[in-house]
């Protein structure tokens, strides 16, 4: 549920930037994206923004998955779960499931080449497709318990 509301500037590159901070409250959880962060939207190939404009419905979910993606991501929030809350923010804001489908395939499939290192420690990395490992456990049981997604 968003706290604040997304106040954008679009920039003459295709970009924009926020003129306040942003949050968005995920079950009672806050993910905090702060005034000055520049976003290009969801990230969409050109021949198809024609269909898909990158700041449309979806542009909630697009800035905390670009925040969750960027070096600033100070949550401890790893790949994997940046690309449920971007899907699980596009069904709280009512995107249609076959674009959500669509979305999230394509952050999961092409995503890991704008994952950046972060600021501070990322928290869990995936090691494996399907990882058994007890750090991959304890790590995704401790969030399942806060995001509750």
């Amino acid at each position: 549920m968003e706290k604040t509301k997304l106040n954008l500037r679009f920039l003459s590159d295709g970009k924009a930037m926020l003129l306040d901070d942003y949050i968005y409250d995920i079950n009672g959880y806050q993910i905090k994206v702060f005034k000055g962060f520049i976003t290009d939207g969801a990230s969409i190939p050109k021949c198809l923004q024609s269909i898909y404009n990158p700041f449309g419905k979806w542009i909630k979910s697009a800035v905390i998955h670009d925040y969750l993606y960027s070096k600033y991501n100070n949550t401890g929030i790893n790949r994997k779960l940046a690309d449920k809350i971007f899907d699980y923010i596009m069904k709280e804001t009512e995107v249609n499931s076959n674009t959500r489908k669509k979305f999230y395939k394509a952050v999961r499939y092409f995503g890991a080449m704008s994952w950046q290192d972060k600021i501070e420690n990322e928290g869990y990395k995936d090691q494996a497709i399907v990882d058994h490992t007890k750090e991959a456990r304890e790590y995704y049981n401790y969030w399942n318990t806060i995001l509750k997604i």
